[in-house]
């Protein structure tokens, strides 16, 4: 009996242990105005490309981006920035990335954490089409969703809180 018991109890901890360990991602992210399950799954697996500010991706990204920031004041954006520039503290961070290869189409951009998101194409910030955020989702902050042209996109993120983020770029359903 005390075997038995031992048994169970050693079996609840390996089961508790694993189940802390794996991502909570489903139950912390849903009430979002859009399906992010594959950002979610992207986020998830833990296989980002790295990039750097700066950088240029010559297809799309099927999975999720893992972009290295600047002290926001010394990054010069190819496009000036949505939001104003009073608005970006001087201890966050910024950057941007180039994508080549999409298709038009409407597209939503997710962050891993807070940061400001602009999508801009020919020199021009194209104007969003929606928001959605979670604070509660601890995978994804943010997505914001842009009518996506013909010609590369450039992503530009401002006043993110750590030199880093993660960001997935993914066509709306």
């Amino acid at each position: 009996m005390k075997f038995a018991h031992r048994l169970i109890v050693a079996l609840l901890c390996a089961v508790g242990a694993v189940s802390l360990s794996a991502p909570v991602l489903a139950e912390d992210c849903t009430g979002f105005k859009w399906p992010l399950d594959t950002e979610l799954r992207w986020l998830a697996a833990g296989d980002d490309i790295a990039v750097k500010s700066e950088d240029k991706l010559s297809v799309p990204p099927a999975k999720a981006v893992t972009l290295s920031l600047q002290p926001a004041k010394s990054v010069k954006m190819p496009v000036t920035p949505g939001v104003k520039a009073q608005r970006i503290a001087a201890d966050t961070f910024s950057g941007w990335f180039t994508i080549e290869g999409l298709k038009p189409g409407l597209y939503q951009i997710s962050l891993s954490e807070n940061g400001w998101i602009d999508a801009a194409q020919n020199g021009d910030l194209i104007p969003s089409k929606g928001f959605s955020g979670r604070q509660e989702c601890k995978a994804i902050h943010k997505s914001v969703r842009f009518e996506i042209g013909e010609g590369p996109l450039t992503v530009q993120i401002s006043g993110a809180p750590s030199q880093t983020i993660r960001v997935t770029v993914n066509e709306g359903k």
